[in-house]
């Protein structure tokens, strides 16, 4: 499988892509030749990747059970008879027995589907070890739409930038260089005065699109989440299976031993020397403190949340996505969240 995939992939991508690069103005946050050669690492590594999900979620094909309720087949429980409920779902022996009027749940039928939300806004446009932020947040959704290729689930894509571009779904063993290229757009410095969709939006915006059953993952540095996403989120999660996965640069949680390190903010772009061990002190303890904010955020909706770092190759990503974060159990925890970091001499791109 994987040989057919590299030979279309790269008959389909590889060549247009690089009869443009001469004259594009922003390259992809990956190449196609970055996209075919993490697939490969993804296949070579198809033994020590653990599995993601329960495998009879994960291999099931064509028609599947859901845990919501509607018009299927198998019979799942009766409840107390609700104004505007069909007469044909009545169960008239039950209503016989106890003289109360009820109506007959079953458990419908669904293909499962994932979306995947991958976060390239800028504070995502960041990184101070081998990549940025958006770079390995599309490694993440690379990995995910690789699994799903894999278990034949149709998959589709959303791409979180100055707008928010969905894709088509995607199915088949092209599924994972389609949602890829849907991802990998070029990520150039954001203006100072752009104003960027918020997170809550689009999560607002797929509760009325996802379909009941359906897994949502979202790729991220919620660096913008607040209490209305717990709101969000909980009612969210009355309709499809949710996981986060934060993705964090490493200087956003322990600030490099360097001589003239600035702190820029991306709210008021406010430049903040650090030059002594107390004004570290106190970005540490903002930086944890902003960090439990979005945990606290997070965990209040009951998300499975899950980490990685930018750096994090592809044995200690899959690791990572596969163990729920506690703070405080891997690292330090602390993040900077929507502040972005700026060093004399050192090259962050």
């Amino acid at each position: 499988m994987w040989n057919f995939f590299n030979q279309k992939f790269r008959q389909i991508f590889i060549a247009p892509i690089t009869q443009q690069s001469a004259s594009q103005a922003a390259l992809p946050i990956l190449s196609a030749q970055d996209i075919v050669q993490f697939g490969e690492q993804l296949a070579n590594s198809a033994a020590n990747i653990p599995p993601n999900f329960k495998q009879s979620e994960a291999l099931r094909q064509g028609e599947q059970s859901s845990r919501f309720m509607g018009a299927g087949l198998e019979y799942e429980e009766s409840r107390p008879y609700q104004m505007g409920d069909e007469i044909r779902r009545i169960n008239w022996r039950l209503m016989a027995r106890t003289g109360q009027a009820y109506t007959k749940l079953f458990q419908e039928e669904r293909q499962e589907n994932w979306f995947i939300l991958v976060d390239h806004r800028a504070s995502m446009r960041f990184g101070t070890r081998t990549r940025i932020k958006a770079s390995q947040a599309a490694r993440v959704a690379g990995y995910y739409a690789w699994q799903a290729q894999q278990a034949g689930i149709p998959v589709s894509t959303g791409r979180l930038a100055d707008d928010f571009v969905s894709s088509p779904i995607f199915e088949g063993k092209m599924s994972y260089a389609n949602v890829m290229q849907a991802i990998c757009k070029p990520c150039p410095p954001i203006e100072n005065n752009q104003v960027e969709p918020a997170l809550n939006d689009v999560f607002l915006c797929l509760s009325g699109r996802l379909q009941p059953g359906a897994r949502l993952i979202v790729v991220s540095d919620f660096h913008d989440i607040d209490s209305q996403t717990t709101e969000i989120l909980t009612a969210l999660q009355d309709r499809v299976k949710l996981k986060a996965v934060w993705v964090k640069d490493l200087s956003e949680s322990q600030l490099p031993a360097i001589d003239g390190l600035q702190l820029q903010s991306m709210s008021n772009h406010q430049v903040y020397e650090i030059n002594n061990q107390q004004q570290r002190e106190d970005y540490q303890a903002w930086s944890t403190h902003y960090q439990q904010q979005i945990y606290n955020t997070l965990q209040h909706a009951n998300v499975a949340l899950y980490s990685v770092w930018a750096h994090d190759e592809i044995l200690e990503m899959t690791t990572a996505l596969n163990r729920i974060n506690v703070i405080g159990a891997n690292d330090s925890s602390e993040f900077m969240g929507s502040d972005v970091l700026k060093n004399r001499g050192v090259n962050h791109a």
